[in-house]
């Protein structure tokens, strides 16, 4: 069992997404900003049972671009695929329009819905049914909405999917026309049946690894420190006379404590001034006792890391000794040691969320955590700004976040594309090349010549660097550039693409029979030959295609470069060397 597709609307930067996931390790990537929190926290919402049920939303929950928030829903679903036959994953297996007939036992859904209370339903829904209903009329029902008339239900076994725009406007409501469904009307094979007596996150098991930001302050406190979590419950499993032995050796550590000098002369200190102060008759007894817990559950709970660098294995100190990166290790090490243990309760479906794993940890290391990753019967997602872990990932297990006006695009890189496809763009993809996933938008040029010179060129000329604008010049190394330029259309990623070559036409009059040409008349017709049919090609590759615009020059770059009004510099350059 694992979540195949998490569907959000109008939740926070999410007016309306949906995400596809593979079993094993998936992978969200984006620029700051752009929401990755916020989908691992959609996640836990409905499967993390660490999270409290009493789950408040705030009007700064609701996504901006939809303007006046008041009527609209917040929805976010997530569909299970390869359920197993239990009763507890058939509790959610889904009913295609309500019959048995269509029963799928291997897909389920499980769905948290935010909206108006029926009352204000029914208030929104009579207005539509009025014979001449005004945009005044509803408003004036909208303006009376507070967050104190909107309710929130999880529900399963739902079939529709609210990121398709015709299901919301049939389902919630179609503001602009004014057309509310009725709340008598419970729909249970649209929205989803509650599930009274069952809770999903119960049955399920869910770790989530927080980003890197402060791991130090979580080791040091009780209620988020995960040695703590792997202590709990280990006093069970200690032997009876062990534990007799113990108590006996603190209880008789505290005594000696109390009893020592220095402790009593205090305690005879405080009971004269309180004398003093009130008199003998009000003044209490007073005596310092120790309290060294001798409970063999809080001996544990005491218990603090100490750690030391592999290249100095005599010297062990406290956690805040090492560097922040060590630290970050530490923690990322006891989280999955902590899933480990939680994974062992045999529940349902096991899911692991990162948030960030990479911060101050070296690149090696990236790279190493992120291929170990890989667990039996558990699904990992992992949200990353990190190059070298997106270098490592699956293209075909890669959601990518993009952000836009007042809202969020999610695109799916490998969507639609053969095994060869995806073959070719993971092979090109590398640590440089995947920062294109990240860009505003990306150029893709040949060479070293115009990876060094564009960018100079480009600022040279505009006054602001290519860095600035958002776009990844992305030197290919050839001329394969379909490789990757195939991401970009209306199915993958919707980014501009420029893709600039050459047509290397020949700087030679060349004769007018092949059979004349000399050695090197013969290179540069064979050149201007590729190069024609490179144009022919790219023309075809890019025809109908939005998002990608082919720039050829006429000869090679470097010729251009020269016939630019640049010989005197690249005359004096060669003479130099």
């Amino acid at each position: 069992m694992y979540i195949s597709k998490l569907s959000i609307r109008n939740y926070r930067n999410f007016k309306n997404v949906s995400l596809e996931f593979l079993k094993g390790v998936n992978t969200i990537i984006g620029e700051n900003g752009s929401g990755k929190t916020n989908v691992l926290h959609a996640l836990r919402l409905l499967i993390d049972e660490t999270l409290p049920r009493s789950i408040r939303f705030y009007e700064s929950d609701f996504n901006r671009s939809i303007g006046d928030w008041k009527g609209h829903w917040i929805i976010i679903q997530i569909e299970f695929s390869d359920l197993d036959p239990s009763e507890e994953a058939q509790a959610i297996a889904m009913h295609k329009a309500g019959s048995m007939e269509d029963f799928d036992s291997t897909k389920g859904t499980y769905s948290l819905i935010f909206r108006p209370r029926e009352n204000k339903r029914r208030e929104l829904f009579e207005c539509s049914e009025d014979i001449f209903p005004t945009k005044q009329d509803l408003q004036n029902i909208l303006d009376s909405i507070t967050l104190n008339d909107y309710e929130l239900t999880f529900r399963g076994r739902g079939n529709i999917d609210f990121s398709i725009e015709e299901n919301y406007i049939l389902y919630v409501g179609d503001f602009e026309n004014i057309a509310f469904p009725n709340p008598d009307d419970q729909q249970e094979d649209v929205y989803g049946t509650r599930l009274f007596g069952f809770s999903i996150p119960n049955e399920l098991s869910c770790t989530f690894i927080k980003a890197l930001r402060d791991v130090e302050a979580d080791l040091r406190s009780y209620r988020d420190n995960p040695l703590l979590s792997l202590l709990r419950g280990k006093e069970q499993s200690i032997a009876v006379a062990k534990k007799d032995s113990i108590e006996d050796k603190v209880n008789k550590l505290n005594e000696e404590i109390t009893d020592l000098d220095e402790v009593k002369e205090v305690s005879q200190g405080i009971s004269k001034s309180i004398k003093q102060a009130v008199g003998e008759t009000y003044a209490p007894y007073i005596e310092i006792k120790s309290e060294v817990p001798s409970e063999i559950e809080k001996l544990l709970q005491s218990l603090k890391l100490w750690v030391g660098d592999s290249d100095e294995p005599d010297y062990k100190g406290r956690i805040w000794e090492l560097s922040l990166g060590g630290t970050n290790l530490i923690y990322l090490s006891l989280k999955l040691l902590e899933y480990e243990k939680v994974k062992a309760q045999n529940k349902i479906a096991n899911f692991l969320l990162i948030e960030e794993p990479e911060a101050h940890i070296h690149t090696h290391i990236q790279k190493t955590l992120f291929q170990k990753l890989h667990s039996h019967n558990t699904q990992i997602i992992i949200s990353t700004h990190s190059t070298h872990i997106s270098s490592v990932s699956k293209i075909s297990s890669v959601n990518i976040l993009s952000r836009a006006k007042k809202e969020v695009l999610v695109f799916s890189p490998a969507n639609g594309l053969n095994p060869k496809q995806i073959t070719a763009l993971e092979r090109y993809l590398d640590a440089v090349r995947t920062n294109l996933l990240f860009a505003k938008g990306v150029a893709l040029v040949e060479g070293d010549a115009e990876h060094i010179l564009i960018p100079a060129l480009f600022k040279k000329v505009f006054g602001v660097s290519l860095d600035e604008i958002g776009v990844s010049l992305i030197n290919i190394g050839s001329t394969g550039f379909d490789n990757i330029a195939v991401i970009f259309n209306e199915e993958r990623i919707k980014k501009n693409c420029a893709i600039i070559t050459d047509l290397d036409k020949s700087i030679l009059k060349l004769p007018p029979e092949e059979s004349e040409d000399t050695p090197v008349e013969r290179g540069c017709r064979n050149s201007e030959k590729s190069g024609a049919a490179r144009k022919i090609s790219l023309d075809k590759f890019c025809n109908k295609n939005p998002w990608i615009s082919p720039f050829y020059g006429k000869y090679t770059f470097e010729v251009e470069f020269i016939r630019s009004g640049n010989a005197f510099e690249v005359n004096a350059l060669v003479n130099a060397n």
